[in-house]
């Protein structure tokens, strides 16, 4: 029996899949099943992520593309034990004898209170000097965008309960896997608001000392810390993302002197700080617009057309669902090269017309 790999997240999976079709000269999909030897069902269960890859397939994969693509994945991959799978025979038993796991249960906690564990939990430790990466600099983004601190017990970030639950799960997701933290959607009642919650104060603590975010009100001073600021692109444009899927919008300008709906990359942040870092950065890649709206006093970052557009899918793209949906209409699905459905986040990815 095999070692099993996974993607750490579903768009680096797709790319992975995508290049590797694209490396072995094959154009279909159909064609890449056979080479592989799978059946169709069970290559599309390994594509969505629904099965996890065996050690000798993803090698075989892998092999196909270059070795500065080999690697860039290897570094997107997490491998769980061959044995992993016996975690569903410990369910099959739960089911069969539940008060016998009952009462295991309660003298495991009993020994961690008498180790000196209060309430029998084990608190989780967050690595503040966790290294950068896409999936931590595109949820610091998202928190300035719309995120909050709650009493120093909670990082929460904010959303519409009909155009973001999605997008909050994805990032749910992503921190999970980098510190293991487990979040919460809640939704407001009698409203359209929706709330992602981590319920950490070792979480709130990384977020103030390593980041420098303030303990009380951000809206008027928050910016993107200086340690992403002076990182790679990379990371730069993670967090950007992060910003304009929470706080951003792309607004399609539908006025008859158009032939077609006419893009426009849109935020408005009342941060001066925020909007000279935005400005600074974006300029340096793409045609961009700033301006005040006096009668909000809000400034406002722009960046239009389809051809700037098609730039920023390139280079920065987006994780939010509201905000791919305007993408399609604008550029039409001819311009796209792939278009992965899951469970929890529709991923695009845009190339050249």
């Amino acid at each position: 029996m095999q070692d099993r790999i996974g993607f750490t997240d579903d768009s680096s999976r797709g790319k992975f899949f995508a290049e590797a079709k694209e490396a072995a000269g094959l154009k279909t999909w159909k064609e890449f099943s056979e080479i592989l030897g799978l059946c169709k069902s069970v290559f599309q269960r390994y594509f969505y992520g629904l099965l996890l890859l065996p050690q000798d397939l993803f090698e075989k994969l892998l092999s196909f593309l270059p070795a500065e693509r080999q690697d860039f994945f290897s570094g997107k991959v997490f491998k769980k034990a061959k044995n992993w799978g016996a975690a569903k025979g410990g369910r099959v038993l739960f089911e069969k004898y539940p008060e016998e796991f009952k009462k295991r249960r309660e003298n495991g906690l009993k020994k961690l209170k008498e180790l000196g564990i209060a309430g029998g939990k084990i608190k989780s430790e967050i690595d503040k000097n966790i290294p950068l990466s896409e999936e931590l600099c595109e949820f610091v983004g998202a928190f300035i965008g719309d995120g909050f601190l709650g009493g120093m017990k909670t990082v929460g970030i904010s959303g519409n309960s009909d155009l973001d639950k999605e997008y909050l799960g994805f990032q749910m997701k992503n921190i999970n896997l980098l510190f293991g933290l487990e979040g919460k959607i809640f939704k407001r009642t009698n409203s359209k608001s929706v709330e992602l919650r981590f319920n950490s104060k070792r979480f709130c603590e990384f977020m103030i000392d390593r980041f420098g975010f303030p303990k009380g009100v951000k809206t008027y001073t928050v910016k993107i810390p200086e340690e992403i600021l002076n990182s790679e692109e990379k990371f730069v444009f993670a967090a950007i993302r992060g910003i304009f899927d929470t706080d951003g919008c792309v607004f399609l300008d539908r006025r008859k002197i158009y032939k077609k709906p006419y893009p426009r990359i849109s935020l408005q942040i009342v941060s001066k700080n925020l909007a000279e870092q935005l400005f600074v950065v974006l300029s340096r890649t793409f045609s961009v617009y700033k301006g005040f709206n006096a009668s909000r006093q809000s400034h406002y970052i722009e960046v239009y057309g389809i051809e700037q557009l098609q730039k920023w899918m390139r280079l920065i793209g987006f994780s939010n669902e509201r905000n791919l949906r305007k993408v399609r209409e604008a550029s039409g699905e001819t311009r796209t090269r792939d278009l992965l459905i899951t469970n929890q986040l529709r991923y695009y990815c845009a190339t050249e017309a």
